[in-house]
């Protein structure tokens, strides 16, 4: 097949991915990124070229034709073509309104309305589908994996960034180190990476040449920070901090600076804090460390313990982690703490350093972290698929919530809780669906995000191909930014009150109730997610029914898939209102204008604890009048078993509720040998249920049970705890209390 056959509509069009250019199908992204996002002329030489072309663009098409016409010897770099392609594609779609754009940077980071995905920008050409959507804060425009870029050579971006009104995002790798990145010396790489219990280096997911940094020696932690400031002086207003822990597996970790580290840690904890002395008999009593083995401890004391050494004659170098291992549960302990240390040194490095320069950076991890300005996460477990579509049979809308209200407890302070589409070694799901697949889940998924109190990172560019101007994706990512920043007092200047108990007879509808204090008014966001060929399924008549006696004086409509106001309609039958929405296509936000503010009765938010393989620092939760519970970043996911006593610390709920009420909690998964979830009121058993495996897999983020448990609480003030008395760990997807709450 020629080319010219192959490619008589735009590069740029629909599903048109840069991996389409090699004999890979289009819809199978390689498994790993490559250092460049096209394929090169020897991957497509002699193969014909493959296309989807789901819309045609004149402009585009004629361009390319005739440029395909002049190169009847190939002889024209696809790379070239696909950029040509995207350009003529880009023309098509028009500068977002400049009425809409701010007139520079938040200074704030709550008022921002908008993020979005934009890695990388070093150029006007990869400037430019920012100049098409209304983003508040470009993330990961510049980004350090493996070799940096010059990025003094890219701080003439930067104020063209700023002039859009957008804060410009930078960031590194806190993980990944690999053999003579950036002119690194062998003897550098072998002090920087950490190594396996048996003190060999370890390939980093499996891949040659790449190792993990080890966080326990400060002249990697200095490397780290070395490309912060580079990019800060460039001009970088933020810094996106990837893999703050840098990702270790079980495997890793035991390097010599670990080592040492763990050293240090066991003379606080036993003897800085519980008295004993370096050679206390205890040591070898409690914790089986040979103090008179010169292998294990040279000196005869603990301050000079090899924990490889200490592996090895236990037996315990293949399972560091076992459970017969009596210190393992100290080396867990360790790293928790040595991560938190590192961590925090490097926040307070970085906002030192910029301060010095008479700025300030903001920073975020991947993922929910401490010490944080924003919280940025990947949606990954929350990706539903079927059969290669978008899967939105259910409602994800309450788990949106609970991880925002889980950001915030994490961050110790309400941040911004920001879920985006993230990549890695095992591929980029966003990838794996069709365009119209990705513009749907956008427009429901995406509206779910911002219905439950966060916000959404929509896609621009990224690795695999990833390119919004590209795959035709970018005109929907101008819409809907552009409603955003339209509206956006309603999500900046309101609160979520609530989901339950809103009322609807119709299916597949995702619902959540805020409140506006200002000119006071009811927000009722509504979400179809009934879908028919890649696009919402229009609808009509909807009627959904809300715990409120007094009907508002208006219902107002507005929506990113229609540009004017609409109206709505109201009624009451003295105890619940019946709000009608006259036609809905993806999502809109009912405006009930109120006289005063009205007297709602709602469930409350759920609670998400993190999965962490780790025994929980905390066993006591207080719950709050709010329905929050303090300190709910200490909160684990995993409910150990009897398989694992070492990680078991089941949490304790002490709760008011002065009419009583109910704890909800949802488990996800179980392990291969089962589990038993028991609930303890003041210590007096009230429920127990059994929940034995059904997948044969050890899998937490399946979706094995989905089940929610409910467990009765009676009035006044109470101890609620749980425990599992099964064969293994519960996958506790949320907790909730219904019932009204007391001081």
């Amino acid at each position: 097949m020629r080319r010219r056959d192959s490619l008589v509509a735009p590069l740029a069009l629909a599903a048109v991915s840069a991996d389409m250019l090699s004999p890979a199908k289009a819809e199978e992204p390689p498994a790993r990124p490559k250092p460049y996002r096209y394929a090169s002329r020897r991957e497509r030489q002699g193969q014909p070229l493959r296309y989807k072309m789901a819309e045609r663009q004149a402009t585009a098409e004629c361009s390319l034709f005739c440029i395909l016409r002049a190169d009847p010897a190939n002889s024209i770099p696809a790379a070239f073509l696909v950029l040509l392609a995207s350009l003529a594609l880009a023309e098509e779609i028009p500068d977002f309104p400049q009425a809409l754009r701010r007139s520079r940077p938040v200074e704030d980071i709550n008022e921002a309305i908008v993020y979005t995905i934009n890695e990388s920008i070093h150029s006007e050409e990869e400037l430019a589908p920012a100049r098409k959507v209304g983003s508040d804060v470009l993330i990961r425009a510049w980004f350090k994996w493996r070799h940096a870029a010059d990025y003094a050579k890219s701080a003439h971006i930067v104020p063209k960034a700023h002039a859009l009104g957008a804060l410009f995002g930078g960031g590194i790798t806190c993980s990944a180190l690999y053999d003579g990145e950036n002119r690194l010396t062998r003897e550098q790489v072998l002090d920087m990476a950490t190594r396996g219990p048996d003190g060999n280096l370890v390939d980093a997911w499996g891949e040659k040449g790449c190792r993990h940094g080890t966080l326990s020696n400060p002249a990697y932690l200095e490397y780290l920070l070395s490309w912060c400031r580079k990019q800060i002086d460039a001009g970088a207003d933020y810094l996106f901090m990837d893999e703050i822990n840098a990702a270790l597996q079980g495997d890793e970790g035991f390097d010599d600076h670990s080592i040492r580290d763990f050293r240090s840690f066991l003379i606080r904890r036993f003897c800085d804090e519980k008295g004993w002395k370096r050679d206390d008999p205890r040591w070898t009593e409690s914790l089986q460390v040979g103090l008179a083995d010169r292998t294990i401890c040279p000196d005869a004391t603990i301050g000079s313990l090899d924990y490889r050494a200490y592996l090895k004659a236990r037996g315990f170098t293949e399972k560091p982690h076992a459970q017969a291992n009596p210190l393992a549960r100290e080396w867990h302990a360790f790293c928790r703490e040595r991560d938190d240390r590192a961590w925090r040194h490097l926040c307070d490095a970085i906002r030192a350093y910029a301060a010095g320069k008479g700025r300030r950076v903001l920073l975020s991890a991947n993922g929910l972290a401490p010490y944080v300005d924003l919280q940025v996460l990947g949606v990954w477990d929350h990706w539903r698929v079927k059969d290669g579509s978008v899967d939105l049979s259910e409602s994800q809308i309450e788990d949106w919530a609970a991880i925002v209200s889980s950001g915030h407890a994490t961050a110790r302070k309400r941040v911004p809780v920001v879920l985006f589409h993230d990549w890695g070694f095992g591929g980029f799901p966003w990838m794996k669906v069709s365009p119209a697949d990705r513009e749907l889940w956008m427009r429901t998924r995406g509206a779910e995000v911002y219905a439950a109190g966060g916000f959404f990172a929509f896609p621009v560019r990224g690795p695999f191909g990833q390119d919004a101007a590209r795959d035709g994706t970018l005109r929907e990512v101008a819409r809907q930014t552009a409603f955003y920043q339209r509206h956006k007092d309603l999500y900046l200047k309101a609160r979520l009150r609530g989901f339950e108990p809103l009322e609807t007879g119709a299916p597949l509808l995702s619902l959540a109730l805020w409140t506006r204090d200002a000119s006071p008014a009811l927000l009722l966001h509504v979400i179809n997610r009934q879908a028919e060929g890649g696009k919402p399924k229009p609808r009509s008549s909807i009627a959904i029914r809300l715990p409120l006696a007094q009907p508002p004086k208006r219902v107002r409509l507005i929506s990113p898939d229609w540009a004017e106001e609409k109206e709505g309609r109201a009624t009451s039958d003295g105890r619940v209102t019946t709000v009608v929405i006259p036609e809905l296509e993806a999502y809109a936000v009912a405006i009930l204008d109120c006289d005063a503010f009205p007297d709602l009765k709602l469930f409350r938010p759920r609670v998400v604890p993190t999965k962490r393989w780790e025994r929980p620092e905390k066993n006591e939760f207080v719950v709050e009048k709010d329905g929050t519970v303090r300190d709910a970043w200490a909160l684990n996911g995993f409910l150990q078993g009897n398989l694992h006593p070492d990680l078991g610390n089941p949490p304790a709920f002490l709760v008011h509720m002065p009419q009583g009420g109910a704890l909800r909690v949802h488990v996800r998964a179980v392990a291969t040998l089962g589990a038993k979830v028991e609930c303890l009121i003041d210590d007096k058993l009230v429920g127990s249920v059994d929940l034995p495996d059904r997948d044969g897999k050890n899998d937490a983020s399946a979706r094995e049970y989905d089940r929610t448990l409910e467990f009765s609480i009676p009035p006044g003030r109470h101890r609620v705890a749980l425990h599992n008395p099964g064969g293994d760990w519960a996958a506790i997807a949320w907790y909730a209390f219904s019932g009204p709450l007391g001081d």
